[in-house]
């Protein structure tokens, strides 16, 4: 894979959950570098949460895992 220069990286805010649903991720901001990289089969996203924010509405996959790894700051991870 080859270096990824963070400032040629589209930043997309929000998310693409509907009305109401998208209220606690509007201020998430993400770079999706496995894109970026040229990866296809495995997702890389650069998020930043500002302090309450979500990082998606409560979701679960079948057959992926998922690894949420924590540069600054804290986290609640909700689970059942």
């Amino acid at each position: 894979m080859p270096k990824i220069d963070l400032s040629s990286v589209p930043i997309r805010k929000g998310s693409g959950y509907p009305s109401p649903f998208d209220q606690p991720c509007a201020g998430r901001t993400r770079r999706r570098l496995g894109d970026a990289g040229g990866l296809k089969d495995f997702g890389v996203n650069l998020m930043t949460l500002p302090p309450g924010g979500w990082s998606s509405q409560r979701h679960w996959h079948s057959h992926e895992d998922e690894l949420v790894y924590v540069l600054e700051g804290e986290l609640t991870l909700v689970e059942d």
